[in-house]
């Protein structure tokens, strides 16, 4: 694994400046600290996409990062930029390759961002880079759709370039003491509506009211996906470390009562977990 951090080290610091496409989860956020170790503030950007698709507390996650982990606010450079994924009629009719839409719109933009171009007035080639680790590249477009709006956009994957796993990266992350080594994987709340169901507004407040009851009764990393027949009808899954956690005394009864306040009619577990 040294090997591997040592060519990641030596990739890094062949780059003039970089944009770091930041949504503040395991990888980008290891893919940051590596940068900001190899090149110093003054040559990275972070930029971070604010919009429906993520829960309150992804954002702000995001942006306290810096703070979180010893960085004054102002060394560092961060652009949140608001975007409106509902305005892209193309994604929202939620189609099979949904994740490569979204990902194409939004890099896109990244890529059009003023502040990658000039730095004191003073031009310089600023690359993007994204935190697609290994598996995520053994995976294949097929098991990760937005793959393919990265090679058509040339951004370019460091972890993945030097074959570094997502365990790998939670190992190094933890020596690192970035809080985030431990954090549940992470998906936008439209990988939760079935493709082919529109998505909307209410959908996603919806799903993010749904997991949030889980989460605050001690479920994180859950996710509560819709039933493409019947509106009212969830289909939940939990990590599998938390199962026999639902099941201990009357938690999965207070479970269900709270998800039918919400206007759940039917409620159905995943048994593998994720």
């Amino acid at each position: 694994m040294n090997s591997k951090v040592e060519q990641l080290r030596r990739l890094l610091s062949g780059f003039d400046r970089v944009g770091i496409a930041f949504s503040g989860g395991v990888d980008s956020s290891f893919l940051l600290r590596s940068a900001l170790d190899v090149l110093g503030p003054d040559r990275v950007l972070v930029l971070h996409a604010r919009s429906c698709l993520q829960k309150k507390q992804e954002q702000e996650n995001a942006r306290t990062w810096a703070e979180r982990h010893g960085y004054p606010a102002a060394v560092i450079q961060q652009r949140i930029i608001e975007i409106n994924p509902l305005a892209w009629h193309n994604f929202v009719a939620n189609p099979k390759n949904r994740c490569y839409l979204c990902k194409k719109h939004l890099y896109s933009l990244f890529l059009e961002h003023p502040e990658h171009l000039y730095q004191k007035g003073i031009p310089r080639t600023t690359t993007l880079l994204d935190g697609t680790n290994a598996d995520d590249l053994r995976q294949g477009e097929a098991g990760r759709p937005g793959l393919r709006a990265l090679a058509e956009l040339g951004i370019c994957t460091p972890l993945a370039n030097c074959d570094l796993s997502k365990k790998e990266i939670r190992i190094l992350s933890r020596n690192l003491g970035l809080d985030t080594a431990d954090h549940p994987s992470s998906s936008c709340l439209a990988t939760r509506i079935p493709h082919g169901m529109p998505i909307t507004a209410e959908r996603l407040i919806k799903v993010a009211a749904l997991e949030q009851v889980l989460e605050e009764n001690g479920f994180a990393g859950c996710r509560v996906r819709l039933d493409a027949n019947a509106e009212q009808t969830v289909f939940v899954q939990l990590q599998k470390t938390h199962l026999e956690q639902l099941f201990s005394g009357s938690t999965r009864k207070h479970i269900v009562t709270l998800l039918k306040k919400k206007g759940v009619h039917k409620i159905y577990l995943d048994l593998e977990g994720r």
